[in-house]
């Protein structure tokens, strides 16, 4: 009789683990879903020959790299509905771009159109490191239905390089978040 209560005692004990551990890999699960993303861009370097060409550093040089910004989605949640709107002076709208999903781990190259890049000429050949070119994100994250907006403004910071190149560096500055 006493081995058959023991035996029940272990069959429950083994039972109440493997709820434990369903538990556990539940409340994993949850915590990896909360993710929210997080939109940035890519390091960015500008090259200056007979015209500017942009690099993304994490790409492989090809053509239509080099004409974009690379956005990515650097958190573990999906975004939905991003909106893009590049400004100039914080007034003028010179680009707007609507992506449906970006999921994490993924990136959106976002070309640049020529008022950009007349705009980082201009700072460059007027040794200026502050554009007047900001750039505005709106998305959804898929979990929190709740809406992010960040502002950017684009800066441009001489780049050291031991080559006779003249490059740039193209940082992005948070003004809200």
């Amino acid at each position: 009789m006493l081995n058959i209560l023991q035996a029940i005692g272990s069959i429950g004990t083994f039972i109440m683990a493997i709820l434990y551990l369903i538990s556990v890999l539940i409340q994993i699960r949850q915590i990896k879903i909360s993710f929210i993303p997080y939109l940035a861009f890519d390091q960015i370097i500008i090259e200056k020959a007979q015209k500017l060409k942009l690099k993304n550093l994490t790409e492989n040089d090809s053509d239509y790299v080099n004409t974009a910004f690379k956005l990515q989605n650097l958190g573990g949640g999906t975004a939905k509905n991003i909106d893009i709107k590049v400004y100039l002076a914080e007034q003028e709208v010179i680009q707007e771009k609507h992506i449906n999903v970006l999921p994490s781990n993924k990136f959106y190259l976002m070309p640049i159109n020529k008022k950009a890049f007349e705009e980082f000429q201009d700072t460059i050949e007027n040794n200026g490191y502050s554009t007047n070119m900001f750039i505005n994100i709106k998305y959804y994250s898929q979990i929190s239905k709740k809406q992010n907006d960040m502002t950017y403004r684009v800066k441009i910071d001489e780049f050291v390089n031991l080559d006779d190149k003249d490059l740039y560096e193209m940082t992005f500055e948070t003004l809200n978040s």
